[in-house]
């Protein structure tokens, strides 16, 4: 059991750590923050163990509903006031048992004596997710996709009872906060065992009770690039997506090095988000031709015009919009530049141009197509196209970055003092166009860029 130090907070025989802080010190994990619950004044305690760690107090939540969240540059200690007239009524109205103990903080008696009313550490024993009642979930339904987060992050099962208990709530998800439902989800995408997870929420009704939108890929039926209808298959990419970036060297994984292909950035949580909703907008878009052949035609613009819709609802940040836009909006790009590949007519101009619009987040769209290639379960090409990704990989890494380093051949105030143009939307065509030409090797020097500048005004 990891040994917590508490001299930082008063003895009292009515204050209590509490929840996931208890339960992550019997697990012999190192607590991130610390919650306390008291029987007592709780502004007084966060007060007092504030001056004691010299902290600061934050007042959050409602009248009645108060929290003191006290901050240093170390930890984070919660203070609240019981739920109840005892501990154990506190404990009894919380979500699962192995977040339902208690442990004394009264030196004079029983300091450091767990309280565990609903057997939680038999639970932990048998690595169980288990609810103190289907009424507590009820009263708050992101308890419902807490289950599964925690279950991911400790690797743990859900009992028969709880699951049935949520089958029968999922349709209340939908009363939680779109924010809270968002940091419950990205904390089960961090965990590299989520896609089990989301198998688990999807027998539950509960996947679809949070994104009503997938409901429509299940039997949707697709063309016979495809073994799987559109559902499957984006389950099927999912739990690649979630193999590749968490065990690059999986046997797996087609003997492919994928470790080339990993972002730069350990935030995969959004990567998983879009590969989970980048065909929500197929069944829309489904048309059969006169040869009885299915076609899905700009589904990737309707489904990011779908997902734009889903974060507002999540309240995600203007950076997260922005990536998931760009990710889904643009996920068939990399299998265009196969396909033109294939038939020896991708251009070095082309290549030139995906890596400049796709910026930082090249890699980010190469691995998301690898996993939407994947998802497919056909084995023809799959092995091409994955070498095809790690080609473009090399380009992108030992001559776009390296050239990218390099200060451009001309700027803005060049076409100001050579050219006599005032700025306006002209002038990032302009220097697009010159870059391109840069990175496609058709210019090395800055008279020819004022040569193609020249012509280039000369045509418009």
């Amino acid at each position: 059991m990891f040994q917590i130090n508490t001299n930082f907070i008063p003895s009292s025989s009515k204050t209590f750590i509490v929840g996931g802080t208890v339960r992550d010190i019997l697990l012999g994990i190192r607590p991130k923050d610390v919650d306390i619950v008291t029987l007592e004044e709780p502004k007084k305690l966060a007060r007092d163990i504030a001056s004691n760690i010299r902290g600061r107090v934050i007042e959050l939540g409602k009248p009645g509903m108060k929290i003191f969240r006290i901050v240093t540059g170390k930890q984070t200690v919660d203070v609240a006031p019981a739920n109840g007239k005892s501990i154990e009524e506190d404990l009894a109205k919380r979500d699962f048992t192995i977040n339902a103990m208690a442990i004394s903080l009264d030196n004079k008696n029983d300091s450091g004596k767990i309280i565990d009313p609903h057997n939680g550490t038999d639970d932990l024993s048998n690595k169980t997710i288990r609810m103190i009642s289907s009424v507590n979930l009820r009263t708050d339904p992101i308890r419902l996709l807490r289950a599964y987060r925690i279950g991911s992050q400790l690797n743990f099962s859900i009992n028969r009872e709880t699951s049935r208990a949520i089958r029968s709530a999922s349709s209340l998800i939908y009363t939680s906060a779109g924010e809270r439902i968002k940091d419950e989800l990205f904390k089960l995408f961090d965990t590299p065992r989520s896609h089990q997870y989301l198998l688990m929420m999807n027998n539950t009704g509960l996947l679809t009770a949070v994104f009503p939108e997938l409901s429509s890929l299940k039997d949707c039926s697709q063309n016979a690039f495809h073994q799987y209808d559109a559902f499957e298959h984006t389950l099927k990419a999912y739990g690649f997506l979630e193999d590749v970036l968490h065990d690059p060297e999986s046997q797996t994984l087609e003997t492919i090095n994928f470790k080339p292909l990993l972002p730069a950035t350990n935030n995969y949580a959004v990567l998983k988000y879009t590969i989970l909703l980048h065909d929500i907008g197929k069944p829309s878009t489904q048309s059969i031709d006169a040869k009885g052949h299915i076609h899905f035609y700009r589904h990737e613009k309707i489904s990011a015009d779908m997902v734009l819709k889903i974060n507002r609802r999540l309240r995600f940040s203007n950076q997260e919009q922005s990536y998931t836009d760009f990710i889904i909006r643009n996920h068939l790009s990399a299998l265009s530049l196969f396909t033109a590949y294939n038939q020896n007519r991708l251009s070095q101009k082309t290549i030139s141009r995906f890596f400049l619009k796709c910026g930082q987040m090249t890699k980010d769209l190469l691995i998301h197509a690898a996993a939407d290639f994947s998802g497919k379960g056909i084995n023809e090409n799959t092995r091409a196209f994955f070498e095809f990704l790690n080609h473009m990989i090399k380009l992108y890494t030992n001559s776009f970055l390296l050239k990218k380093s390099c200060p451009p051949l001309i700027n803005g105030d060049d076409l100001i003092n050579e050219f006599g143009l005032k700025p306006s939307p002209l002038f990032s065509k302009i220097l697009q166009h010159v870059e391109e030409e840069r990175f496609s090797n058709n210019i090395t020097t800055r008279n020819e860029a004022f040569k193609l500048v020249k012509n280039f005004l000369n045509l418009t």
